[in-house]
């Protein structure tokens, strides 16, 4: 594993969307995933974290096509995979779960 670098992991914008949907789903009152929340934080392993992501990216989809929120794409799906790859899945899990529980700037 290489040497991490916070700066690049946080200002992923993979990593950025990722969390803001995370934030979404828990902070809108109209989805409340809290689920996925807890799933992703037991997530362990590669396999298991890419499954959670997965059960997360299937509840969110709905929810966000019916209130027009953005979506992670394949793009996003691919660069999360690359920086699980390269940092382990505790450093990318810590990262979208802090974006999940900080305020947004937008908000």
């Amino acid at each position: 594993m290489s040497e991490i670098k916070l700066e690049e992991v946080y200002s992923n914008a993979a990593v950025k969307n990722f969390g803001d949907a995370l934030r979404k789903s828990l902070m809108m009152e109209e989805i409340r995933d809290y689920a996925s929340f807890v799933e992703l934080d037991y997530s362990e392993t590669k396999d298991q974290f890419c499954q959670t992501l997965k059960k997360f990216l299937r509840r969110y989809d709905t929810p966000a096509r019916r209130f027009h929120l953005i979506r992670p794409s394949e793009d996003d799906l691919e660069s999360i995979a690359k920086l699980t790859d390269r940092f382990g899945v505790e450093f990318i899990k810590t990262a979208l779960l802090s974006y999940a529980l900080v305020k947004g700037s937008k908000e």
